[in-house]
């Protein structure tokens, strides 16, 4: 698999967009606070033009073979709990047709050998899907993991820290 984590520049801020209303979307199914715009029918990330402009704030797409597949929202320095994490994912998205191919695994080892560090990653307890992929991950490589429970916005989520170097 020729998969590629390429950095994505502002003039393809567009393209990002689109991927995040699919992201939302599926997450529309545990989240019952994410809903379509109603004045133009699409879900929207509030904070996309922050991933273009506040350092600390790095938007990835995932491509196979130069085919856009999905994408990866990272948040360093500012954006983080530097007690916890140097690095949060804050989100990962393939795109249905590339799933359970072994793309997120790759998209992963790619990330974390280029941000080696400390990490945290959450998941909605209601997402059982992606809470398993991520334990699948851990459990691959031998990460030991610290996992918390908490409350966003009423909405109860599972966090997971751990260490990749």
């Amino acid at each position: 698999m020729k998969l590629l984590i390429e950095r994505v520049d502002s003039d393809r801020k567009e393209v990002l967009k689109n991927l995040l209303t699919l992201f939302l979307h599926d997450l529309s199914e545990f989240n019952p606070l994410i809903d379509l715009n109603p004045e133009n029918g699409l879900f929207e990330f509030d904070v996309l033009d922050w991933f273009f402009e506040k350092v600390g704030l790095t938007p990835f797409f995932l491509l196979f073979d130069k085919k856009l597949i999905g994408f990866i929202l990272l948040q360093s320095g500012p954006f983080t709990n530097p007690e916890r994490a140097e690095y949060i994912i804050n989100s990962f998205f393939i795109i249905n047709k590339y799933r359970r191919k072994g793309f997120g695994r790759l998209a992963c080892d790619m990330l974390f050998e280029m941000f080696p560090g400390r990490y945290a990653v959450g998941q909605m307890v209601t997402n059982i899907k992606a809470i398993k992929f991520w334990k699948n991950i851990y459990e691959s490589k031998g990460i030991d993991v610290i996992e918390k429970e908490d409350i966003e916005d009423g909405i109860k989520v599972i966090y997971q820290y751990f260490e990749v170097s």
